[in-house]
């Protein structure tokens, strides 16, 4: 039912988005809401705004996989990311930016006009504020992460044509993101009326990552306590864990973390959920294509194929330790045999992708192709994009444990532990492990999930992963990260449209001065 609800409102509630005209002949918020089915279909707008209409979590977070140290694009398409030569004019600047005050605009109706409408039992209520407060926090701690000082937006604008909300400082907006969160801890149930809403723990998983990277972005060494403090009600609760069966090998445990045919499992605390309804490309409403981006664009015939948009540094290969099964799910490497329903049908030849960017060293992302080895050659895809999963909490846990004091306590190693047993790799004492071993941690998990950029720019050492790709790379690309300058891009510029349309939006003064 949630799925058809999201088709329906992308035709008749997209219609007073943040800073632009309204539509005129289109319901508003003002006309919108006049019952409880009214703000239910309101409340599942904004979770929409996760995926198609913004394109968030439906695509184009793969370009942050680019500006990473894991992967660089192979066909041209989004280029200007992996080399930095994005301008304030980018379109997927553009969309980053203008995407999450889509969602936040309806949780703000929804936050406005909710409360005044008579019959909704009050649990009911609560749980509708809950779930767009958190998704609001969410959009924002996106913005900030990747924009750093931005406009808080709190009501519907008025007169969206004189709308002009100046930015407010990272601290800020900070501060907005834990409020609304906390309201949404008290407001939320325990448990979900249906897959893929967020309940009362949801919110506390994203307030013990808003408080780890808190703590490096706002220079708040009290935080990591606080994180840490989180991190464990969330273990305490029961209510999640790691998909990791005795009866099955390492490899086939973390491939099951990523499968169709299961989902909405305990790993899964905040997901985007997605769904093949068989439209072709771009058609679909409700699916995926951040899968087909990063998947390689081999040969259609074996239905191995992808856009192309994300080939792996050979610099991966030579620092992933073979023995992780992680790897092996995640990558395509030379040589590779390709299997269908158990029948060989070829191996993966890095040379032979039909991409012309496409350097001999390196691989490809494998970890998304499993779901349904895209054996139509559709790119709309039904896997769920997992935005915190159980394995990052434990992570979460792990590093705010061993920052708060400087040593890592006996259940903090047993949170990195857990993560890597289940990858198939021994136990680390406590003496093994320091920042940068749980970094690294991290970046193996999540490899290819869109967080390895966040994790730079939190502490500041994308100028030391440059280096290393630069210096690894031996088929290196010329436009390779070279236009990264630290005090230009560790936060972007705002997009030159939303300038235009704000003009108490002042560009940062790095940008503004630029040729």
């Amino acid at each position: 039912m949630k799925k058809l609800i999201i088709l329906l409102l992308i035709a008749t509630f997209g219609c007073t988005e943040m800073l632009d005209q309204p539509n005129p002949v289109a319901r508003t918020g003002d006309d919108f809401f006049q019952n409880e089915t009214d703000v239910q279909l309101a409340v599942v707008a904004t979770y929409a705004a996760l995926t198609r209409g913004s394109e968030l979590w439906a695509r184009n977070m793969y370009a942050l996989e680019q500006v990473s140290d894991n992967t660089y694009n192979g066909s041209g398409d989004g280029g200007s990311w992996y080399s930095f030569e994005i301008t304030p004019e980018d379109g997927l600047l553009n969309g980053f930016y203008h995407s999450p005050y889509i969602g936040i605009n309806r949780a703000n109706q929804v936050l406005l006009h909710a409360p005044s409408i008579s019959g909704i039992a009050q649990a009911n209520l609560d749980n509708y504020l809950g779930q767009v407060y958190f998704l609001r926090a969410y959009f924002y701690f996106f913005l900030t992460s990747l924009f750093g000082d931005v406009p808080i937006v709190l009501e519907p604008p008025r007169d969206p044509a004189g709308f002009t909300p100046a930015a407010s400082p990272a601290s800020e907006v900070y501060n907005q993101i834990i409020s609304d969160l906390e309201l949404a801890e008290q407001l939320l149930p325990a448990d979900a009326s249906e897959a893929g809403r967020v309940v009362s723990m949801t919110a506390t998983a994203m307030l013990a990552k808003v408080y780890l990277f808190g703590a490096d972005e706002l220079n708040e060494p009290s935080w990591f306590a606080l994180a840490q403090q989180k991190a464990e009600e969330v273990i305490a609760s029961g209510k999640y864990g790691l998909l990791n069966d005795p009866s099955l090998t390492p490899e086939e445990n973390f491939m099951a973390v990523f499968s169709t045919v299961v989902e909405n499992t305990e790993e899964d605390i905040f997901t985007v959920m997605h769904y093949n309804d068989g439209s072709t490309r771009g058609n679909s409403n409700i699916a995926g294509e951040y899968q087909m981006a990063v998947n390689p664009r081999y040969n259609r015939n074996f239905n191995a194929w992808g856009f192309g948009w994300a080939y792996v540094y050979e610099s991966v290969l030579t620092q992933w330790d073979p023995a992780d099964a992680r790897r092996s799910v995640s990558l395509w490497e030379d040589g590779e045999e390709i299997y269908l329903d158990d029948v060989l049908v070829g191996t993966y030849e890095q040379e032979s992708q039909s991409r012309p960017y496409v350097r001999p060293d390196g691989g490809g992302i494998q970890k998304f192709w499993w779901s349904e080895n895209f054996k139509r050659n559709n790119p709309e895809s039904d896997l769920n994009m997992r935005v915190i999963r159980y394995a990052e909490m434990l992570l979460i846990h792990a590093e705010a444990d061993l920052m708060a004091d400087g040593t890592i306590s006996t259940s903090g190693l047993a949170s990195m532990n857990e993560v890597r047993d289940r990858a198939g790799l021994p136990a680390l004492a406590a003496s093994e492990v320091d920042r940068q071993a749980i970094l690294d941690e991290r970046r193996w998990e999540l490899f290819g999930e869109a967080h390895r950029w966040f994790d730079l720019v939190r502490t500041r050492t994308a100028e030391d992963a440059f280096a290393v790709v630069a210096a690894d790379d031996t088929n290196n690309n010329d436009r390779d990260h070279t236009g990264f300058v630290p005090e230009r891009f560790y936060k972007m510029p705002y997009p030159q449209s939303a300038i235009d349309r704000n003009k108490a939006l002042v560009q940062k003064s790095v940008w503004a001065s630029a040729e």
